[in-house]
């Protein structure tokens, strides 16, 4: 709820409005919007009260005291829609204010307090006829062997130097006027920031996996939708309306970028999201596609002209002619470069690099052939996460995905300068609003733009291994990762706001905070007794750590030896030793598995461990599963035997889990038609399935999480619960 002094402040703000309370005003960056007085009294008691409901009754005690006759709800009802009107909002999709059936309104976005003389310096004369010069009888006098006409033209020549003088002073008083007057117009009148007018909603599939971007041709829009282990590629106009499936080349096709002719599609058949895939040139209206050279990589790009094609593979940056041949390598970077995008006059490309290891993502740019390297665009790192960056049609903006954690907007930096008024270069916010949008693609012409939309809470439930029921657990709807004590009465999660750890009651009672941000806790693991909980810790720009935790809270015990980088880890049966995905950039620069005692570091490398992760330790001690860096293959180190052998194989495999007797290891495969859990017996590698997830996958669910199982055999899983769709966005881009 919103702090008890709003009531007393002059002004709150939300979004990009802002609301005094004491004068009754509603403005929108600086622009005040008219408002009748029953609607701001509505948004008046919204804000006092945020983020609750607000009951019907209230508000009609507060707008008609008693013994008031009038239609109650007529009138409650207009002028709710006025103040929707005024805000923009959709009651809908709500972005403000929220209708709870049967109860009232809430409130839904974040809502911030504002804390208001000439006798001292006399001027030279001009010598002339009338003002007391000199004349060309004086002259004579004076000078007698000048000749009169001598004489006369000295006298002209003083007065067009007179004439002269008067000029210049003129003219440079002028130039100063000019001159004050453009300084004074540049410094209090500068070019306005950038700004949404409009959104407007174009899906309403809200599977759309944003992964596969947008593509428009000027008249449709194209997206992917995942649909169990296969997508499906869907169009619909830009104006909005059903979407259909599109007739794609391949099962799992993805498309692109379009050619500047809108002749052709890049698309690239795929099975996982990190497929290298082939690049294949497909016509717009339909037929065969035709390989791309030896092209092989993602996220293609079109030079304006539309004679060359940008894509990334691995860490490389690459070109191609679009005929396929003059294929080379423009730029090797350190970190994983993704979506690079032309500038209008084809001179330079920017591209997002994502540093990966310690989670710093950020714009570069550099010029189209590859000469002079690269550099970042914006040297003060804010947003703190920058992606999926597009110049705007006329070249003056270019737009970008900014994330502070898990907060996402759209953001532009102004690429033009004008000579006449203050501008800024940026980076300016676009939005800020309860939903993250990001991805904005430019539409061909004009100021608007298309953009995912996504919101989304998670919540954990179990399935009963004796009945098959699934039941729903009270944890957080922030929760982002959880694990269930060995005793199925505790959770430990992270929370998705700012990462932080916390342990609560599975009725979701008894919340204690574990972690404090900027620290993020990730993959929390509880030890075999329930007493201690073992997690990855990171912060931006700093190596990861294994971190130790007693249940109830109190000082954190970091784990991995001085130099050592920690992916994941588990405890040993005994709780005294883990096991470990680590590396030493020094020492062991490539991740393996190690075998760790805390207390006095002594450390063994399992042998042919490299690249190897999510390590997890049989309860019996004698196993450590674990999966390869691809996600397809689950493997079983057997400590006797001192060697690996597969046990299982997927399509793209989530955390391993034993059974309380060591008997089974559980595991997820996502790609899998109801991303089933299923169970292999180490004994004899049988493989069976133990549960699907289709019918909460046909709800509103978008994914689920395999979290572990019981010492009774009850599966958790973390349901996402969540809808992305695009929206067109028109902009006020001065």
């Amino acid at each position: 709820m919103l702090d008890s002094k709003v009531s007393h402040t002059l002004s709150v703000k939300f979004g990009l409005f802002e609301v005094d309370l004491t004068r009754s005003i509603l403005s929108r960056q600086g622009i005040r919007i008219k408002l009748q007085e029953q609607p701001f009294r509505i948004l008046a008691l919204l804000l006092q009260h945020n983020g609750e409901i607000v009951k019907r009754e209230q508000l009609r005690q507060a707008l008609w005291p008693e013994g008031t006759h009038v239609n109650f709800e007529g009138s409650l009802n207009a002028a709710l829609k006025k103040l929707r009107a005024a805000l923009q909002d959709d009651a809908e999709n709500p972005r403000f204010i929220e209708t709870v059936p049967r109860q009232g309104y809430r409130f839904l976005a974040p809502v911030h307090v504002i804390n208001s003389s000439a006798a001292s310096a006399p001027q030279g004369q001009l010598a002339g006829p009338n003002n007391g010069g000199e004349s060309i009888e004086v002259r004579l006098r004076l000078h007698p062997e000048l000749s009169p006409e001598l004489a006369e033209e000295s006298d002209w020549d003083r007065k067009r130097a007179a004439r002269t003088q008067r000029w210049f002073d003129t003219l440079l008083l002028t130039a100063a006027i000019l001159f004050g007057s453009w300084l004074l117009f540049f410094i209090v009148y500068p070019v306005p920031r950038p700004s949404v007018q409009r959104m407007t909603r174009i899906t309403h599939a809200g599977r759309i996996d944003e992964w596969g971007g947008i593509v428009s041709d000027g008249t449709r829009i194209f997206f992917l939708e995942h649909e169990g282990g296969h997508w499906n590629l869907m169009q619909t106009s830009v104006e909005g309306g059903n979407a259909e499936k599109l007739v794609a080349p391949f099962e799992n096709t993805r498309l692109f970028a379009i050619s500047p002719d809108h002749s052709q599609f890049v698309v690239g058949q795929f099975t996982r999201h990190d497929d290298e895939m082939p690049l294949w040139l497909w016509p717009v209206q339909g037929g065969e596609p035709r390989r791309l050279g030896q092209a092989v990589g993602h996220d293609p790009a079109w030079s304006p002209d539309g004679t060359q094609i940008v894509f990334v593979r691995g860490q490389g940056l690459y070109s191609i002619h679009r005929d396929g041949t003059q294929l080379r390598e423009l730029v090797h970077v350190g970190g994983r470069p993704r979506t690079p995008a032309w500038s209008p006059d084809a001179e330079h490309i920017r591209v997002t690099i994502d540093l990966g290891e310690y989670g710093a993502q950020s714009l570069w740019e550099m010029s189209a052939d590859g000469s002079g390297g690269l550099h970042p665009i914006l040297a003060n790192g804010r947003p703190s996460l920058q992606a999926n960056g597009n110049w705007t049609a006329d070249g003056k903006y270019f737009l970008f995905s900014g994330c502070e954690r898990y907060d996402c907007n759209l953001w532009a930096i102004r690429d033009t300068w004008s000579w006449f008024r203050r501008s800024q270069h940026g980076p300016f916010p676009l939005t800020s609003g309860p939903d993250s949008l990001h991805v904005a693609i430019p539409a061909q012409t004009g100021s608007r733009i298309f953009a995912f939309s996504f919101r989304s809470h998670r919540e954990l439930g179990q399935i009963d291994p004796a009945t098959s029921q699934f039941s729903t657990l009270s944890v957080d709807a922030n929760a982002e990762e959880a694990s269930v004590s060995p005793d199925g009465q505790v959770v430990v999660y992270y929370d998705r706001p700012d990462g932080s750890l916390w342990r609560s009651r599975t009725d979701g009672s008894q919340r204690v905070r574990l972690t404090n941000a900027p620290l993020q806790g990730l993959s929390p693991r509880w030890s075999p007794k329930g007493e201690q909980i073992l997690f990855t810790g990171t912060r931006t720009g700093q190596p990861r750590q294994i971190y130790a935790v007693s249940w109830d809270g109190g000082s954190l015990t970091p784990v991995l030896p001085k130099g050592w980088d920690g992916l994941s880890a588990d405890w040993s049966p005994d709780g005294y030793r883990i096991v470990v995905t680590m590396r030493n950039q020094k020492t062991h620069p490539q991740y393996g598995v190690y075998l760790l005692e805390p207390t006095t570091g002594v450390l063994k490398e399992l042998r042919d461990s490299k690249d190897l992760i999510e390590p997890r330790w049989s309860p019996t001690g004698r196993y450590v599963a674990a999966l390869d860096n691809a996600k397809h293959r689950l493997v079983v180190y057997d400590v006797r035997k001192d060697e690996w052998s597969e046990t299982a194989s997927g399509g793209l495999l989530q955390a391993p889990h034993w059974s309380a007797d060591g008997a089974f290891i559980y595991f997820q495969d996502q790609l899998d038609d109801e991303e089933s859990v299923f169970r292999v017996e180490v004994a004899t590698r049988r493989v069976e399935r133990v549960a699907g997830f289709e019918s909460v996958l046909r709800g509103s669910a978008t994914q689920c999480l395999f979290s572990g199982v019981g010492h009774d055999g009850t599966i958790y899983v973390m349901i996402e619960r969540g809808v992305t769709d695009i929206y067109a966005l028109d902009l006020d881009l001065p």
